[in-house]
């Protein structure tokens, strides 16, 4: 016959087992449970930072100083979890041991190491793509898909037909008037469904903009819209017309639509001339000066501080001020986030090309 201290000692071994192979069982689900923990949290931290990065070479652009970019290429994380499980037994009578032991006790540990190497991002191809104006499938996907894509055409478009969209004004004559109607009458188009944007067939970089003219509400903006294009009315009022766009300073000769864009440094030389620096850096000319903004950089602002701001999109420390981005304001941020996808592209298409490029790995431990 089995002894109550037997049958005792039977149910903690088998408790005993029975908890040793939950916490084993457990490792099963370490790893749905690392993505859950881990994946928005990389994602967060490598985006605020690119953020921080980008900022910072704006800034130091004003300041007329080198910047310089680091590409996140990899990220491995190595996950180690330690379990571990005790039994404490008591020997003799219970009046030497009672209320002084855990009967059971479990325990497990999550340890996490990701390695993170880093590439330098900089060479001729990735100079020449920072400098190469966007090209026009680009701004055509843009401007076809976005709710607003009156921004789109401020933002990248410098020139259409020879009716200017200047950077920077240097005369009393800029900017043209013309190019602000020609936009407002091509987005109010746009969102009446009324013009279209479609690709060139046999023609891989060739894209065309449809305008439907059959719609009686919409027939002098579209007159007044050829008329600013310098293009001919067509011969038939209800047919669609087709108007071919490309790069070029003037496409009238052609019969259409010739745009010359911006590129990545552009935007990057519009967002720096729009840092506010403190009087001592602009009296000292340690910061440098730019012309006044155009049009497409009249509203954009990055905001100085002397402490850490507290409704900022994304900020950064420099020469002992804080530098950022209102989250309030609307404009900047619409504005870096363009500048932020179109340089995104840049470093990642310079960066898949690249051969023998140095890494940078730093193993992170606790």
């Amino acid at each position: 016959m089995i002894s109550i201290r037997q049958q005792s000692r039977t149910a903690r071994n088998l408790a005993t087992a029975s908890l040793l192979g939950c916490l084993l069982a457990g490792c099963s689900f370490v790893g749905p449970t690392a993505i859950s923990n881990g994946r928005l949290a990389y994602n967060k931290a490598i985006t605020e930072t690119n953020n921080q990065q980008m900022l910072m070479i704006i800034i130091q652009n004003r300041y007329v100083e080198q910047g310089n970019l680091l590409a996140v290429s990899s990220v491995t994380a190595n996950v180690r979890v330690i379990t571990s499980a005790g039994v404490q037994l008591g020997f003799g009578t219970s009046d030497d041991y009672a209320g002084n032991l855990t009967p059971f006790s479990a325990g497990a540990v999550y340890e996490e190491n990701p390695t993170i190497s880093y590439t330098p991002v900089a060479g001729a191809r990735y100079v020449s793509q920072l400098m190469t104006p966007v090209p026009v499938d680009v701004l055509a996907q843009l401007a076809g898909t976005l709710a607003s894509p009156s921004y789109i055409y401020t933002t990248l478009v410098s020139s259409v037909n020879g009716i200017k969209n200047p950077d920077f004004i240097f005369s009393p004559d800029d900017p043209d008037p013309r190019f602000n109607r020609l936009v407002e009458i091509m987005t109010m188009l746009t969102r009446a469904q009324r013009l279209h944007w479609i690709k060139t067939p046999r023609k891989a970089d060739g894209f065309s903009i449809v305008i439907d003219r059959a719609a009686s509400t919409t027939t002098d903006e579209v007159d007044e819209l050829l008329q600013l294009l310098g293009l001919p009315e067509p011969k038939d009022p209800e047919a669609r017309l087709i108007v071919p766009f490309f790069l070029a300073l003037d496409g009238r000769e052609s019969g259409g639509i010739g745009i010359t864009t911006r590129s990545v440094y552009d935007l990057l030389e519009i967002l720096a001339a729009a840092v506010e620096v403190p009087m001592a850096d602009q009296q000292n000319g340690i910061a440098t000066t730019y012309p006044q903004l155009g049009h497409v950089g009249k509203d954009l602002r990055i905001r100085y501080a002397e402490a850490r701001p507290e409704q900022a999109a994304v900020a950064v420390k420099y020469r002992d001020k804080w530098f950022y981005i209102d989250e309030r304001d609307q404009a900047t941020k619409q504005f870096f986030r363009l500048l932020g996808i179109l340089w995104s592209t840049t470093i990642a298409e310079s960066a898949a090309k690249a051969t023998g490029a140095p890494v940078l790995t730093v193993p992170v431990s606790r």
